[in-house]
């Protein structure tokens, strides 16, 4: 009986491990049939160690081939908490070298993460004395890090871009497809500590760096515009201020200069309202610049002619129950006359004869109400109504620049369109996106957006604009030896309430030079200037300074020196 039972028992333990087995059998069969792929790419994830390579974003040059916006390579550091022992003693060491607190160095430290950053991009410095501590755990990558050599030059145009190289602002925004290249990577295994053994590298794609923009901005112009603003912010006192200068012939952008600022590499650190773009987002009510336009639309439809008179009332007209003014009382003035002082009387009469659905035709072909397609972000199309929805008053308001915004990009267009003999241009800041050997990838040619102005009113036009300078409103845009032409203009800001303001004006403004062959197109707006205001006392200057330089830096000869060089020419021929 003894051994039956014995014997049952061994049959017992004998079948439970020949369950087991078979259990264990149909386990394996299940993991080999069924999860293998699953565990094989488990095991791959686990060892194999996948590295991204960052591309290097291209560069930004101004005209010239000077660069305006490079990529330097950068240390970053990152740590294997799972490998630091002494934490809090890392974090002790680290806190002075990297300019953080204690506290948050710990709180990363003790995360159980084989990868951690701590603070990325350090100043060659801060590396430097990161390196010499050898703590184990502590490791620096290579990352791109944005720098702009000039600093605040061109801030608005060139913008700025994020911790993950990103464009954020300006061309670097506009343009992130073309400069930030495509990332690669580099495939490696790694031990059981998860380290990546570099003789086992198995699979390596080379980033692909990103494409290099070529601006239209000259950057000694730019250092000219500059110059100038700032200048300007001292002496008129204003609380904001935009220079444009522009090739009227092909539409390039030479300078364009904002104030407020800022420096580009401490965008962080600054507020929003510094880093707004006026040449492109701000619309304001342009005032007596706005009758070139008024101007141009009586000479081409010939319902006016330069020598053509009119009363402008001694200084007080009635129009729609509503009494106009001129700055200064006028009797009888001729259509030249009427620009060049300025009168808003004769320019409202000379608008009258014109009629609304023809003066808001040339609006609309000058460019006003519509976007320029300049290539920066923010840009907005102004405001302009059609004349169905003009009230009585409105033939009295928009001919000298009233119930209509537009933006500084717009004016340069404008005054470009008479200086060229009759051509909207598209405003062009990027002349071509190329790689690292020179090679175009796109270029971006000029563009003539229509014709608006036959040769011969355009021809009256700069007649007219050049006695501005020389016998009205612009004698401070005189620029010694050269025949420069201009518009001034001052317009008075909106208040809450929806009157217009005796005490906020904006003073501005436009013109180009040589008269005979414009190589320059410049506006000047300064917002709220003080005490003075008007546009031909504290704009017209900042235009003559700018004009002046640039004309010399451009190596154009004085139109006077000229002619006596081609006069005894003649004689000893």
């Amino acid at each position: 009986m003894y051994n039956r039972a014995h014997k049952n028992r061994l049959n017992f333990i004998f079948s439970i491990f020949i369950s087991l087995l078979v259990l264990l059998l149909i386990r394996i069969a299940y993991l080999q049939l069924a999860l293998s792929h699953n565990l094989a790419r488990l095991a791959k994830k686990q060892h194999a160690a996948v590295i991204e390579l960052q591309p290097k974003r291209g560069t930004i040059y101004d005209r010239n081939m000077c660069p305006l916006a490079i990529s330097l390579n950068l240390d970053s550091v990152y740590a294997n908490a799972r490998e630091i022992k002494d934490k809090e003693n890392v974090a002790r060491m680290l806190s002075p070298i990297l300019n953080l607190s204690e506290d948050f160095l710990l709180e990363r430290l003790t995360r159980d993460k084989g990868f951690i950053w701590l603070k990325r991009k350090l100043t060659p410095t801060e590396s430097a004395r990161v390196k010499a501590l050898c703590i184990k755990g502590i490791e620096l990558v290579k990352e791109p890090k944005r720098f702009y050599p000039n600093d605040s030059l061109a801030s608005h145009v060139i913008g700025y871009v994020g911790m993950d190289d990103k464009g954020l602002e300006g061309l670097e925004l506009f343009y992130d497809e073309y400069l930030k290249g495509t990332p690669g990577y580099r495939a490696t295994l790694r031990d059981a500590r998860r380290r990546p053994i570099a003789s086992f590298e198995y699979e390596y794609f080379p980033p692909m760096d990103g494409f290099d923009l070529v601006l239209t901005i000259d950057e000694v112009i730019q250092h000219i515009a500059e110059r100038e603003i700032e200048r300007a912010m001292k002496e008129a006192k204003p609380i904001g201020a935009c220079i444009i200068i522009m090739d009227p012939r092909t539409g390039d952008i030479l300078a364009l200069s904002n104030r407020p600022t800022y420096g580009l590499n401490s965008f962080s650190k600054e507020p929003f309202e510094k880093k707004r773009n006026r040449a492109v987002t701000d619309m304001f009510e342009p005032g007596s610049t706005f009758k070139i336009v008024t101007a141009a639309a009586a000479l081409e439809n010939k319902v006016a002619d330069l020598n053509d008179k009119f009363f402008c009332e001694n200084g007080e007209y009635k129009i729609a129950g509503h009494i106009l003014h001129d700055h200064r009382p006028h009797g009888w003035l001729t259509f030249r006359q009427v620009i060049e002082k300025s009168s808003n009387i004769g320019t409202v009469k000379v608008a009258q004869i014109l009629g609304p659905s023809e003066l808001y035709k040339f609006i609309k072909k000058f460019g006003f109400g519509e976007l320029t397609e300049i290539d920066l972000p923010g840009e907005v199309p102004g405001f302009v109504r059609s004349p169905s929805l003009w009230s009585k008053l409105s033939i009295g308001a928009i001919p000298m620049g009233q119930e209509i915004t537009i933006t500084p990009v717009q004016l340069a267009c404008a005054i470009s369109a008479i200086a060229n003999n009759g051509n909207l241009v598209r405003p062009r800041i990027v002349r071509a996106v190329q790689d690292k050997r020179g090679e175009v990838i796109k270029s971006f040619e000029p563009t003539v957006v229509r014709g608006i102005l036959s040769e011969e009113t355009a021809a009256m036009m700069k007649d007219i604009l050049s006695g501005v300078v020389t016998d009205g409103t612009g004698r401070l845009a005189e620029v010694e030896g050269y025949r420069v032409a201009g518009k001034t203009g001052t317009s008075q800001k909106i208040e809450p309430n929806g009157t217009y303001s005796h005490s906020r004006f904006i003073a501005s403004f436009i013109g180009f030079a040589p008269v005979d062959d414009p190589r320059i197109a410049v506006v000047v707006i300064l917002d709220e200037p003080k005490p003075f205001y008007f546009g031909g006392v504290v704009a017209a200057p900042v235009f003559k300074r700018v004009t002046q330089s640039v004309l010399r830096y451009l190596e154009i000869k004085p139109q006077r020196l000229m002619q006596v060089k081609r006069a005894i020419e003649s004689v000893e021929d």
